[in-house]
Formats: C-alpha cells, sequence, structure tokens
C-alpha cells in the first residue's frame, strides 16, 4: 500500500533555541565561546598567581603553564564551534569543516607561503637591520621540529578551525573580506589576552588595556594573512594553521628565527615580514577576496563533499553546466 505525503513520518520541528542558532551562529558561537574561555583561563591564571595549587602541574606532561592554557583554550573554543556548527549544519557540516582540517593536497606555491614565507623574511630582514644569523645544531633544529609539531596538533589546528574554518568563513558570505578579518580581530585578541596575564607581561589595569590594543592592531594584519592564505589555498584550514604554526615560531622568543638569529631585531623583522606578505597577497590574491569566489568555494565543499573529485571550486560551476547539457 503506497503513502500519502501526510502518511510520512515528518521531521520534529526544531526547537526555538535551534532556530535562533541557525539565524545567528556566530552570535551564538561568541556568547557561549568567550566567557567560556575566560573562566577556563582563570584556573591556570588563578596557579600562577599561587592562589591555587598546580603551577608546575603541566610540568609533568611536557609543558609550561602557558602552553596548557593554550591548550584549555583551544579545547573550549573549538568544543563550541563544532557544537554550533552540528545545531545549524547538522553533522555533514562537521564532516565538512573536518575534512577542510585536514586538506593537504593544495597548490605547491601555498605550502611554500605557509611553511617558509615568515622564517624566511623574519630571518632576512633581521639580518639587515644589523642581527646576526648562525646555523643551528642538530639537536636544537630536533627540538624545534617537535615544537612545531606540538605547536600544530595542539593549539593550531583548532585555533583555525575556530576563526578561520567557522567565523571568518561565516561571516564572510555576507560580509567584505577585510571587515570580516578585522572584525574576528578583536574576540581573537580577547581570549588571547589571558595569556599575558599568566605570563606575567601585563599585571595591572593599564597593561592589559595596552596590551589588548595592540592585539587588536597586530591581529588585523594576522586574521588578514591568514585568511588570504586559506583563499588561496582552495579553503584549506589545514594550511591556515600550518601557516599560524610557523608564523608563531617566527615571531617568538624561542622559536625557529630565534634559534638562527642573535641581536634585538628578530620581533620587529617578525612583524614587517607580515605586513609585507599581507599586503603582496591581498594585491596578488585579489580575486579571490570577493564574497563571489567565497560562494564558488563553499559550493565546491559541498561537491567533493557529495563525492566529485574536486580540486579547485571553479569546477563546482562547470559540473553543473556539464549536468544541463547532458539533460538538455
Amino acid at each position: 500500500m503506497s503513502t500519502t505525503p501526510t502518511q510520512r513520518q515528518q521531521s520534529p520541528e526544531p526547537s526555538a533555541l535551534r532556530r535562533l542558532v541557525a539565524r545567528h551562529p556566530v552570535t551564538a558561537f561568541l556568547l557561549i565561546a568567550l566567557p567560556a574561555a575566560m573562566a577556563a583561563m582563570s584556573i591556570p591564571a588563578m596557579a600562577a598567581y599561587d592562589v591555587i595549587p598546580g603551577k608546575h602541574l603541566p610540568e609533568k606532561v611536557g609543558l609550561d603553564l602557558e602552553e596548557a592554557s593554550s591548550l584549555f583554550l583551544v579545547i573550549v573554543l573549538f568544543t563550541t564551534v563544532v557544537t554550533v556548527t552540528r545545531l545549524v549544519d547538522g553533522p555533514d557540516g562537521v564532516r565538512i569543516l573536518l575534512r577542510r582540517m585536514t586538506r593537504w593536497h593544495v597548490p605547491l606555491q601555498w605550502w611554500l607561503v605557509a611553511v617558509a614565507a615568515m622564517p624566511a623574511g623574519t630571518i632576512v630582514l633581521a639580518v639587515v637591520l644589523g642581527d646576526e644569523s648562525h646555523l643551528p645544531g642538530v639537536s636544537t633544529l630536533l627540538s624545534e621540529v617537535v615544537a612545531l609539531l606540538v605547536a600544530f596538533a595542539l593549539a593550531n589546528l583548532g585555533e583555525e578551525g575556530t576563526w578561520t574554518g567557522f567565523m571568518q568563513t561565516r561571516l564572510e558570505r555576507r560580509h567584505n573580506f577585510f571587515l570580516v578579518a578585522s572584525v574576528t580581530a578583536v574576540p581573537f585578541a580577547i581570549v588571547h589576552l589571558p595569556l599575558r596575564v599568566i605570563t606575567k607581561e601585563a599585571t595591572t589595569s593599564a597593561e592589559l588595556l595596552g596590551s589588548f590594543i595592540v592585539l587588536v592592531v597586530f591581529c588585523l594584519f594576522f586574521r588578514t594573512f591568514i585568511g588570504t592564505v586559506a583563499r588561496g589555498a582552495t579553503n584549506s584550514v589545514l594550511l591556515a594553521a600550518v601557516t599560524h604554526t610557523f608564523f608563531n615560531r617566527s615571531n617568538n622568543a624561542d622559536g625557529l628565527a630565534a634559534d638562527v638569529l642573535t641581536g634585538p631585531n628578530q620581533q620587529s623583522a617578525a612583524t614587517l615580514t607580515a605586513v609585507f606578505l599581507t599586503a603582496t597577497l591581498a594585491v596578488v590574491n585579489r580575486r579571490r577576496l570577493t564574497k563571489a569566489y567565497r560562494h564558488e568555494l563553499d559550493a565546491a565543499e559541498q561537491t567533493v563533499f557529495m563525492g566529485a573529485d574536486l580540486h579547485r571550486p571553479e569546477t563546482a560551476s562547470k559540473n553543473k553546466q556539464r549536468q544541463a547539457r547532458s539533460t538538455s
């Protein structure tokens, strides 16, 4: 016996909360993630100032307090992203995000940008500014490889799944690329501010305010730089995370560039390199920074998810044209 439409089982009506999250996913993410992140970061912050015990507990697993705090932060942020994505797009939306976070098959030039641009630019510019360079030893290089892998796996991949894969992607569907990067810079700076407290770089209200302003300005360039790489690297969050990792290891006082350089100019050189790369990639890659290209990328993700073998977002529209011709 055939069933009529009224006899078929209807899917349950979404709850009011789910409908609200679906209409405002980024706002929902921020309202959940920012307070949760601040609460999570308050624990290592209190430990850092001996309000509670446990300051040296992360050392038992080979991490310092700052690294452990960053891990807490990433867990909170990415868990919220997965939850909101599932509410809005269902399990398929989560799978698409995870697919982007494991996409390594991208044009070679973007791998070179991700891995080599920041370290090479920082080292060359620092030498031009007066620093001395030297070849690090084998043990130093091995330690650096371990540090890169740990930072990538425990922090940067989840971070970029949050900021590039979720927040910037969703906002770019409706707003200008550069506006989105600027907006994202603010919560990105907010969640990183407690790290300045934990490391005791900012211990007063005035120092916190100054750190926040500097972070926001810095993150304006940083989020633009990372977003540009992701656009060029066929929507790959993995390449955004690799870029983030090598950026940090070029800028940090104990990173890759610091292993090669002796002198006071490393961080200035890293900042100038980031600004130069951001401007250069934005100009060269400008066609890929439009809202239209964001929609092409999204369409390609859907097509890839449905089983097509795509390497360029333009293939999605070409497939549609072929389908239209085959049915005419």
